[in-house]
């Protein structure tokens, strides 16, 4: 099967899977839904549940996996590096971190539509992108190596100082930011994922349109140059458009970990390592992934509704224990 029939095939199935994953979702939660009696009655409960929670959960829950998820690719495609991740570049941290000192602050009216926690999370998420940017620079060159250990030290700093605030807050305040750090798609209407769509979509389409580069850069930089490969700019426009539709998806959710790892791995798995392939279908199994993992955070222990990070994160935890126990029996083998 050539390269254009795999990828029409895989974008099929995977987005087949969506729509079933989202149906599932939709009519699934501690109050039974009767989509007739929503769309057609004058329930009005029926029709707030289903229009308002439901279905704008579920669609936010496409667009961070689908963005989470092809984030990752592009990092891992970037560094070479199949453990790269969003959160290795210090956004997550200081997303957080603006979130903290807002929550701390009292901050809770809304602009334009955004929370106002969410718009501090944003701006700090900002900084950071263009702080680790610039300490990555030396002589006006920026090494990835250099770029991924100052996102990892900016990280560790971020922790140490949401830690700090964390420890003065009150009880309320302390509650809400673990809540917030664990990460959660509890949002109502449809207003928040188009706004959050704004961003996010502008930095998928750069990465969908690189995905051929990035195939001729993991054959090394000179090789990727000798082909035409502008690679500066090319490392640029994944490190900012990943950090701009990454900031945005988090300053909502907040940090929902392990996404951006695992639906990469699992299609490397199973499709090959072609960019042009495992991009767009990184947007689609992400968006499934998350939108079942937000099902059954908010089913399993009915009706209390746990962060949805937890659950990525216990997916993601035994993923790569499982794909570590694999390897081992491979090389024993």
């Amino acid at each position: 099967m050539n390269a254009k029939n795999k990828l029409i095939t895989s974008i099929s199935v995977l987005f087949l899977l969506w729509i079933l994953v989202a149906i599932i979702s939709i009519f699934t939660g501690s109050y039974e839904l009767n989509p007739f009696k929503a769309i057609f009655s004058g329930d009005e409960l029926s029709r707030t549940i289903y229009f308002r929670i439901r279905i704008p959960r579920v669609l936010m829950a496409a667009v961070a996996g689908g963005t989470l998820a092809i984030a990752g690719a592009s990092l891992q495609a970037l560094f070479r590096n199949p453990l790269a991740a969003p959160f290795t570049l210090g956004i997550s941290g200081g997303a957080s971190l603006g979130a903290i000192i807002a929550i701390r602050l009292g901050l809770g009216n809304t602009f334009l539509g955004f929370s106002s926690i969410s718009i501090v999370s944003f701006i700090f998420s900002i900084f950071t992108i263009l702080f680790v940017y610039s300490v990555s620079k030396v002589h006006g060159v920026v090494a990835t190596g250099r770029l991924l250990l100052a996102g990892v030290v900016v990280n560790f700093l971020y922790s140490a100082l949401i830690l700090f605030i964390q420890f003065f807050s009150d009880f309320i305040q302390s509650l809400q930011t673990i809540r917030w750090i664990m990460g959660s798609l509890d949002i109502v209407e449809l207003d928040t994922v188009w706004k959050t769509l704004i961003f996010a979509i502008p930095g998928c389409v750069i990465l969908l349109s690189i995905t051929k580069d990035m195939n001729l850069f993991a054959l090394g930089d000179d090789v990727a140059s000798s082909l035409g490969v502008n690679v500066g700019m090319m490392e640029k426009k994944i490190y900012f458009a990943t950090s701009l539709a990454v900031s945005a998806v988090i300053s909502v959710t907040g940090p929902i970990g392990f996404v951006g790892l695992i639906i990469p791995h699992v299609l490397r798995m199973i499709i090959g390592v072609d960019n042009r392939i495992i991009l767009p279908c990184s947007f689609l199994l992400g968006a499934s992934f998350l939108t079942a993992a937000d099902t059954v955070s908010r089913t399993i222990f009915t009706p209390i509704e746990i962060p949805v990070g937890i659950i990525t994160a216990s997916c993601g935890g035994v993923f790569f224990l499982w794909l570590l126990m694999r390897m081992k029996k491979e090389v024993i083998v």
